[in-house]
């Protein structure tokens, strides 16, 4: 060691010695700053470590209705609304009823003396015959006998007719594209999924990028190939990316121009970097 370094070192055990009372909280405030900026802001650590996500295909909540008719088609909104009306309301989510059978007008009056006839009891026993119809049925015979007679329905035949097949929600890729590099290595791809109704997701499937603080899903105007700083002018956030590795899915807001949002970027909020890229492609 020389003798000049040695004499500063000297020096600097001479000051801290005289000053230590004050120089050792602002040592320790300055450590603590440093370490914030480390591991908080710039947030070194996740670039050495993966999230990893696998989820399922989206559900589609406002698809059509299982008879296929647009009129049953019912939204997560309109449930909300139709629950939110019942608790208003309070109204039970099962409210039974057992009515007896209703009073006929003009039903005969029962004999003085004599109970009346409730509506049960004038619906005709199995096995005794109605007096009233007992003459119709006698004609019926005769007519069948003299070969005039309806003829009968298989019960097999009824049993066979066509029933209505239901019409069951059908999942297309409107729109794909792969990831390409930007600040940092990003593989896989990116659909659009929608069923026909209007609801659509993006998809990212077989997807890996590097971690990193802040990373958004963004849906930009720019190209794939724009630089950095465009890809935040027009844009919607569809939120925060779910892991750097694997198939995750986000919905897309209704009524989203997918012709002018076509890219998908991998943004990163607190550097404002595009770590990957893919551009959207109508199927």
């Amino acid at each position: 060691m020389h003798s000049l370094e040695r004499r500063y070192l000297g020096v600097m055990r001479s000051w801290i010695t005289r000053n230590w009372r004050w120089a050792l909280p602002v040592g320790v405030v300055l450590a603590a700053v440093g370490a914030w900026l480390v591991f908080g802001f710039f947030a070194f650590q996740t670039y050495f470590q993966d999230d990893e996500v696998d989820e399922a295909l989206p559900f589609f909540t406002a698809g059509p209705a299982p008879s296929g008719m647009a009129g049953d088609e019912t939204t997560e909104e309109m449930a909300d609304a139709m629950n939110k009306a019942m608790d208003e309301l309070d109204m039970l989510m099962t409210d039974e009823v057992d009515e007896p059978m209703p009073e006929m007008e003009g039903a005969p009056e029962a004999p003085s003396g004599e109970p009346a006839q409730t509506g049960d009891e004038s619906i005709p026993k199995p096995g005794v015959p109605d007096p009233e119809t007992a003459d119709a049925g006698d004609a019926e015979t005769e007519d069948t006998e003299g070969g005039s007679a309806a003829p009968e329905v298989e019960p097999e035949a009824a049993a066979e007719a066509p029933q209505p097949e239901a019409v069951e929600p059908q999942i297309i890729v409107e729109a794909a594209g792969t990831f390409i590099d930007r600040s940092h290595p990003t593989e896989g791809s990116a659909r659009v999924l929608g069923d026909g109704s209007g609801q659509r997701f993006l998809r990212l499937e077989d997807f890996r990028t590097d971690n990193g603080p802040d990373l958004n899903v963004y849906l930009s105007a720019a190209p794939p190939d724009a630089p950095a700083g465009d890809f935040d002018n027009d844009f919607v956030d569809l939120g925060d990316l779910k892991g750097n590795v694997g198939a995750q899915n986000y919905e897309i807001p209704a009524g989203l121009d997918l012709d002018h949002y076509s890219t998908v970027a991998i943004w990163c909020v607190r550097f404002g970097v595009v770590f990957g890229a893919a551009e959207l492609t109508a199927s």
